[in-house]
């Protein structure tokens, strides 16, 4: 593929993950309505799992071709990404806060599935198909409890389509389908220009790859910013983060036992477990995540990619 067309495909993903955005944002908020699901478990539940299928196509596909330094690495760098970017991306157009008691238990649930992947990363250096069984498990256990406790408490007034079950199937489905297609459009010219540029497979997972799996949950998650849903993007960035690593690395675990990639220890591992980990606790403590923090989120992200990139701080240190 040479570069006119890998730029094509850019341009056409894009336009297919904006469009695909807004129908499934608005036809998922006309869904909670109609189902009396609040946009937090919404955001959760299906525009999570969904916006997440990019994750387990590439993540997945690239563990069964053995290619795991891009299955490891792009859940990694996509959780990273979450925060960093969506989250900061989303603050910088609606302030970001929730009530405690809407996000303790999916709160709780991600952290100790990424202080799991932290100690297995660590202690043991790799993730063995016992671990991996365990996170899926624990995937089904945290899905049957959401819809188990029938959360309905609304902690948002949310604008409503008011579309019947047609329309809303037809826009949630319809919408996701093309953020989904757009999203791998784009990565498909992406990864072609970064293959080019002859950088390592654990660096394009933790940085190309996974930015690029996560432009659905951008793309979704500021359409519903810009319709004022905070609770569905923040039931997004925590619902993501939770599927990618119970679902997504848990299968990659399952499929084939794996060594953590030496290009992601320590800092990108640090860092993944430190994004989320601030992000739930300034919810938890009631702060809001305004345009300051956005922009501060933004900036941290801007010298992860830049650090992963660079293959280190030798090309900063250079500069100096």
């Amino acid at each position: 593929m040479d570069l006119i067309i890998a730029l094509v495909f850019l341009i056409i993903g894009l336009g297919g993950l904006s469009f695909g955005a807004e129908f499934l944002i608005r036809g998922a908020i006309s869904v909670s309505h109609l189902v009396g699901l609040s946009p937090f478990i919404i955001g959760l539940t299906v525009v999570a799992w969904g916006t997440s299928a990019p994750e387990v196509v590439v993540t997945v596909g690239a563990a069964l071709s053995g290619v795991p330094d891009v299955a490891v690495g792009n859940v990694i760098g996509s959780n990273i990404t979450n925060v960093l970017l969506i989250g900061g991306a989303a603050a910088l157009v609606v302030p970001l806060f929730c009530a405690r008691a809407t996000i303790s238990r999916s709160s709780l649930f991600l952290m100790i599935a990424t202080g799991f992947v932290l100690f297995l990363a660590f202690g043991l250096g790799l993730l063995p198909r016992w671990a991996g069984l365990l996170m899926v498990g624990a995937m089904l256990i945290q899905t049957i409890a959401i819809f188990l406790t029938k959360a309905t408490h609304t902690v948002e007034e949310t604008e409503n389509p008011d579309w019947n079950w047609g329309i809303s199937s037809l826009a949630l489905a319809g919408g996701l389908v093309t953020l989904v297609v757009g999203g791998q459009i784009f990565i498909i010219g992406a990864v072609d220009l970064a293959e080019q540029v002859g950088l390592p497979e654990a660096v394009i997972g933790a940085t190309i790859v996974a930015i690029g799996t996560s432009l659905p949950e951008l793309f979704a998650s500021l359409a519903a910013a810009r319709h004022g849903h905070r609770d569905v993007v923040i039931g997004n960035i925590i619902g993501s983060n939770l599927t990618n690593i119970l679902l997504v690395l848990g299968l990659v675990a399952v499929i084939s036992p794996l060594e953590i990639p030496p290009d992601l220890m320590p800092w990108s591992l640090i860092l993944f477990g430190l994004t989320s980990s601030l992000f739930i606790a300034f919810l938890m403590l009631g702060q809001k995540i305004g345009r300051l923090a956005g922009l501060a989120l933004l900036l941290v992200f801007c010298l992860y990619i830049l650090y992963s990139l660079s293959d280190g701080w030798e090309v900063i240190d250079g500069a100096f």
